[in-house]
């Protein structure tokens, strides 16, 4: 991908971004029913019961709406993907983007026609306890490439995602997505039992942020 198609890519999130701020919260009251709505739009509406509720069994690759109990997931709809199982119940997930543009080579673009689940946000994995997520409800599965992808995302291994389905790398000091990248760290501050980092087995990597001076106008950024 060149410099202009990122770029191309950049301007339209920041779009996205933009609107994002300047539209109001739905009302903590009416957060529930948000998020139930969306669930009955991604999967036929057979959500009048929680996970814990009807004894559903997790696996890898179940995509979960989360419940709007918390600050972040009352604001908003919260997906995350399933990743891995933890000997203590918890579970290793990758939320997804409120975008439906890849903010950084952090995240990739799953080619789902449904906006909230359109974007990983594969950098910001992180442990949900298992109560977390018995009170959300399961919408969608992960097929196996996309629980490829997200692996070699995990492992810092990207050469099989085309360049176009990923975010360009934050180079910049004062660009706008390092303020989102601090705005989505705090959805874990919802889930007290939530570990700062991802297990060891999964070597998580954050987005490239850095100040390496900027490409020339046909030179890929690094």
């Amino acid at each position: 991908m060149t410099v202009a198609e990122q770029r191309e890519m950049l301007a339209a999130w920041l779009v996205e971004w933009r609107l994002d701020k300047e539209l109001p919260p739905p009302p903590r009251e009416d957060a529930g029913n948000v998020s139930t709505q969306c669930a009955d739009t991604s999967n036929g509406g057979a959500f009048d019961k929680t996970i814990g509720a009807t004894g559903a069994v997790l696996r890898t690759g179940d995509i979960v709406l989360l419940p709007p109990d918390g600050e972040t997931t009352s604001a908003r709809p919260v997906y995350v993907a399933l990743l891995a199982a933890r000997a203590d119940g918890s579970w290793l997930c990758a939320p997804f983007s409120r975008f439906s543009i890849p903010a950084s080579d952090g995240e990739y673009a799953t080619e789902r026609n449904f906006d909230p689940l359109k974007v990983v946000c594969a950098w910001n994995a992180n442990r949900l306890p298992q109560a977390a997520l018995g009170r959300g409800w399961i919408v969608e599965h992960l097929g196996a490439q996309d629980l490829k992808i997200l692996a070699d995302f995990a492992a810092g291994r990207r050469a099989e995602l085309p360049p176009s389905r990923r975010g360009p790398p934050i180079v910049h000091p004062l660009d706008p997505r390092r303020e989102y990248i601090e705005e989505e760290r705090c959805l874990w501050i919802d889930f007290q039992t939530a570990e700062a980092s991802a297990p060891q087995e999964w070597e998580v990597h954050e987005p490239s942020i850095g100040y390496a001076a900027e490409p020339k106008p046909d030179e890929p950024l690094p």
